[in-house]
């Protein structure tokens, strides 16, 4: 994709707790693809599990302590996520309805906010969400995505914006059998849906699923761990300051 306007990147996480594996990834997308400004958007998770929905403050506070150290080159945003009472409802392609609760819908309001401005928005991920639908059945990324930019979620508009999905890790074999319909396939030669990989810094260590919750877990049960690099020390220190979470942290990630 050609730069011929100005890239904003999204990261959305839960940020239960921030890792140095999604800054770092925000860093070095960043300098990878020309991104003027990236924000990490964390999940208010209006509509998740318990250990999300009850501790959004500690999560919100922590990413923001998080990202002192990187000054403009990474911001806190919300994306109004902070207000949301009611969440909107779409109807994905096979008929079934889902909320708009999800880092692909979230990502979109970057258009709302800047609705005559050319922009790309490139929305980094993890390259297991390449795909259409997950092992459930459920739509990922890439039928979300494709759904939003069809629908004009947030006034997208298809002359002034366009989207790269920026996956971290090793490109999945699912992508070789990935199928586009004909208005997909103009799309994504048009330039207003790309995809591409990068990938992930901190290699020794998890990127992803139960392998990085374990990593995490040895990380704050254990001073001596391998993997103490994994959280900024900010977190560390907060999460030292509120031990009730702490625990309850652990606990979620031995779920």
């Amino acid at each position: 994709m050609n730069k011929d306007r100005a890239r904003v990147g999204v990261l959305f996480s839960p940020a239960n707790p921030p890792t140095m594996i999604e800054l770092l990834a925000a860093m070095q997308a960043s300098a990878l693809y020309a991104i003027d400004d990236f924000l990490y958007v964390v999940d208010y998770a209006h509509s998740g599990p318990p250990a999300l929905s009850e501790t959004t403050e500690h999560r919100c506070t922590m990413a923001k302590a998080a990202l002192t150290v990187f000054g403009q080159l990474i911001r806190y945003a919300d994306l109004g996520g902070a207000k949301d009472l009611v969440l909107e409802r779409t109807r994905m392609a096979n008929g079934k309805e889902r909320l708009r609760a999800d880092g692909e819908d979230y990502a979109f309001r970057i258009f709302r906010f800047n609705p005559e401005e050319r922009l790309t928005l490139v929305f980094l991920t993890g390259a297991e969400h390449c795909r259409r639908k997950d092992d459930s059945g459920r739509d990922d990324t890439i039928n979300k995505m494709l759904l939003n930019i069809k629908q004009k979620y947030c006034g997208f508009n298809p002359d002034l914006h366009n989207v790269l999905c920026l996956f971290i890790g090793n490109m999945p074999q699912e992508l070789a059998n990935l199928t586009l319909d004909r208005d997909e396939q103009k799309l994504y030669d048009e330039g207003i849906f790309s995809i591409g990989f990068m990938n992930a810094p901190l290699t020794s260590v998890p990127t992803g699923g139960k392998g990085l919750a374990h990593a995490l877990k040895d990380a704050l049960e254990n001073r001596n761990s391998k993997y103490q690099a994994l959280l900024p020390g900010s977190v560390h220190t907060y999460l030292d300051a509120h031990s009730d979470y702490k625990l309850r942290l652990i606990q979620s990630l031995a779920e």
